[in-house]
């Protein structure tokens, strides 16, 4: 039985076809392999698949969550604070928002808490801005000219804490 007329037989086929079977499985598991590497390396020795920060010193981790503070203000998180509004997942605390994040230090294994307080103090003209209304009463759109003060509480190991307040103007 011919199958092309040039002396292929349907058996010769057939191993061809076991053969071509059994290379894309290897190549498939190789490829794999491959991609399992890299998102190894990735994850664990570049950290970041990481869900808590990694910080090598409490007092890093304050400053840490005053520069997330800072970024969630910059972002326009916070527009809607001075009508007592916090964005989802902070909770409110008189007039203020708080926030619970978690880190780790380097070197170990056990998490810290992190807890990070927002609050709206005042409103003042941004530099360089028109000065409309009276006596400087109307808010620029947008949140601009908001005055806050961030809290960084940063708890660490055998009880230690490390705490930094900032003033922010967006």
């Amino acid at each position: 039985m011919e199958a092309c007329g040039r002396g292929h037989t349907f058996k010769k086929y057939k191993k061809v076809k076991g053969v071509a079977l059994i290379s894309v499985l290897v190549m498939g598991i190789m490829i794999a392999l491959v991609i399992g590497g890299l998102y190894y390396i990735l994850t664990r020795t570049m950290l970041t698949g990481e869900r808590v920060r990694v910080y090598t010193s409490t007092r890093e981790a304050a400053v840490g969550g005053v520069n997330y503070a800072v970024l969630q203000i910059k972002s326009g998180l916070f527009d809607n604070m001075d009508q007592l509004e916090c964005p989802t997942g902070w909770t409110t605390v008189g007039n203020c928002c708080t926030a619970n994040l978690n880190y780790r230090l380097s070197g170990t294994t056990e998490t810290f808490r992190n807890t990070i307080t927002i609050c709206l103090r005042g409103y003042a003209p941004p530099p360089g801005e028109v000065v409309t209304g009276v006596a400087y009463t109307r808010p620029q759109p947008g949140g601009r000219g908001y005055i806050y003060s961030i809290i960084s509480d940063a708890d660490g190991p055998q009880g230690s804490r490390s705490r930094v307040e900032a003033v922010w103007m967006r």
